[in-house]
């Protein structure tokens, strides 16, 4: 199973692709472009870095960018070319719906090798109090997830924020669509239970870690923790991992069989645009 990773710790993966293949198609150059701003802000949510720790750490993003540039976006150009063929004669069975999510998933892979140096080099650096701080912010961001994610109105803002993310790629959505949504979000409280919780142990391991931090094998330790996230997260947490892929290939099947022609032409349009907005991002950058 491939390596599942942790957003809280490596953001920028995250930033990257959301930014090139999951985001909006009118902002991707902007977004990908000022994608290191956001990592720093980010960062600095969780624990006030050095100005030498920040200068450092940017001057690590530069060079990820560098590399993304020139080797990822290729890459995500010509998938987004296949996936295009492919929605043309306007059908997408689920076994190639699940194909193109494996491929998404497989693009953050490289992203988050490279991550890991960086995120060593970050945390190894970090003082006493600075671990408290980021231990601290950590908790209170556990905390209000699980308010967000479990709390009154949960349910319905579920279902919000799947109809936004489909909207992005569909258009609005006819009363059809809104209704497997609905269904499909109800059921779900419990998925998102052992998310959190195998959320909170993750964090927790880390935390245990960072006490170890100038130790000789803290690296070794960090990159297992970050690559191979899910065998600290607990069992139920790897079958709800599992699960849940199932369902959101089933969800988007769902969604597609359910869409209009116009949700094809919008789909075909956003996928086009964002295909031509990585085509010219690709090694543009400045030096």
């Amino acid at each position: 199973m491939q390596a599942i990773i942790p957003v809280h710790v490596l953001r920028i993966s995250c930033i990257v692709l959301v930014a090139v293949v999951l985001g909006a198609c009118s902002s991707t150059r902007l977004a990908y472009r000022f994608a290191d701003q956001g990592v720093l802000w980010w960062v600095d949510d969780y624990v006030t870095l050095t100005g030498d720790q920040k200068s450092a750490l940017r001057n690590d993003l530069e060079v990820l960018k560098a590399w993304h540039c020139e080797t990822e976006l290729p890459r995500y150009s010509a998938w987004l070319g296949e996936l295009r063929q492919e929605m043309a004669n306007g059908e997408l069975p689920p076994e190639r719906i699940e194909f193109h999510r494996q491929q998404v998933a497989d693009f953050a892979e490289p992203l988050a090798t490279r991550i890991v140096p960086m995120a060593t080099r970050v945390l190894t650096g970090l003082s006493d109090e600075q671990v408290t701080e980021l231990k601290s912010n950590m908790d209170r961001e556990q905390e209000e997830r699980k308010q967000e994610y479990l709390g009154a109105g949960s349910r319905e803002k579920s279902a919000e924020r799947v109809t936004e993310r489909a909207e992005r790629w569909l258009g609005t959505l006819n009363e059809r669509q809104q209704a497997i949504i609905k269904d499909w979000t109800a059921g779900r409280q419990e998925q998102t239970r052992t998310w959190l919780e195998g959320r909170g142990r993750w964090q927790k391991a880390l935390a245990g870690m960072l006490e170890d931090r100038n130790q000789p094998d803290f690296d070794a330790r960090l990159r297992d923790l970050i690559l191979n996230a899910p065998d600290y997260q607990g069992e139920a947490y790897r079958n709800m991992l599992e699960t849940n892929t199932h369902d959101l290939t089933q969800l988007a099947h769902d969604l597609l069989q359910a869409a209009d022609e116009r949700h094809w032409q919008t789909l075909q349009q956003n996928t086009a645009s964002l295909k031509q907005d990585v085509t010219a991002l690709a090694c543009t950058l400045p030096d």
